[in-house]
């Protein structure tokens, strides 16, 4: 879980007037304050000599500019991702790995109290060439993730969460032991549940751990590689009734993680 300390002075408030967010189970969004929106793209080269370089990409998610329109049973939270939620590389030069680690981290109160469903949707473009080459949303290597934790009662600590390795929902179908998507050029989707609380509540901390990669490596008889994605789109829909809020379906029981609180250390991380 994001802890709040030294947050507070990047706090992004966004106070919805209750006309303008009625959904049909009568449940109002009071407020939402976003307490993390950052980015890492971390680059590696192998040429000798190899190095890694480390860059911070400010508000990838663009919560600046979120807004909140209802949908059935729900609300629906709309991001701008930026152009900087990118990561790409090729093998001319030894070859080279790119990972983009984004963190969205935010609190979000109704006027009564839910069983909340979180339902997160995002889509982008992508393009593979060359034997060696490979991008992924939800591959083996990455940490990409989402934590769900209740604030009405802290000493009473409920939390939901999933890897998107093991629960997402991805379009096209990622192939391979790495779960890297498939080689050509075109769109992506991914979609992802968190459901499971037990009782209802009004305020909630929601933390999404979403990276991307992009990696090309040197083959001496395949023409030279390359590998790139970005995100362009970015939604939460909250619902209340267990639904998916339009998603390609609710994933199998057995794929849902009902996680520790100390389960996700991955989701954790920090982000330089």
């Amino acid at each position: 879980m994001v802890g709040f300390k030294g947050m507070l002075a990047g706090i992004v408030a966004a106070v919805v007037a209750a006309t303008g967010i009625q959904s049909s189970y009568a449940v109002t969004v009071l407020n939402v304050v976003t307490l993390s929106d950052t980015g890492t793209l971390v680059t590696t080269t192998y040429a000798a000599p190899a190095s890694t370089s480390s860059n911070s990409v400010p508000n990838p998610y663009g919560s600046g500019s979120m807004s909140i329109t209802p949908v059935t049973n729900g609300v629906k939270l709309t991001f701008s991702p930026n152009s900087g939620f990118f990561a790409s590389a090729n093998n001319l030069s030894g070859g080279k790995t790119s990972t983009f680690a984004g963190l969205l981290a935010f609190d979000i109160t109704f006027d009564s109290a839910v069983k909340l469903t979180t339902n997160i949707f995002e889509d982008g473009i992508y393009s593979v060439s060359g034997q060696n080459s490979r991008v992924g949303v939800n591959t083996t290597d990455l940490a990409s993730g989402a934590l769900v934790s209740q604030l009405d009662n802290l000493l009473l600590p409920e939390q939901i969460g999933n890897s998107f390795r093991t629960n997402a929902v991805v379009s096209p179908l990622p192939t391979g032991a790495g779960n890297n998507l498939p080689s050509g050029s075109g769109t992506w989707s991914l979609f992802d549940q968190v459901t499971g609380f037990t009782k209802s509540y009004s305020k909630y901390h929601v933390v999404i751990d979403n990276d991307l990669i992009a990696e090309a490596l040197v083959n001496p008889n395949q023409a030279p590689g390359f590998a790139a994605i970005a995100k362009k789109d970015f939604s939460i829909v909250f619902t209340f009734d267990g639904s998916s809020g339009g998603g390609p379906g609710t994933p199998e029981p057995a794929s849902l993680g009902v996680l520790a609180l100390g389960g996700l250390s991955l989701l954790a991380r920090r982000r330089k």
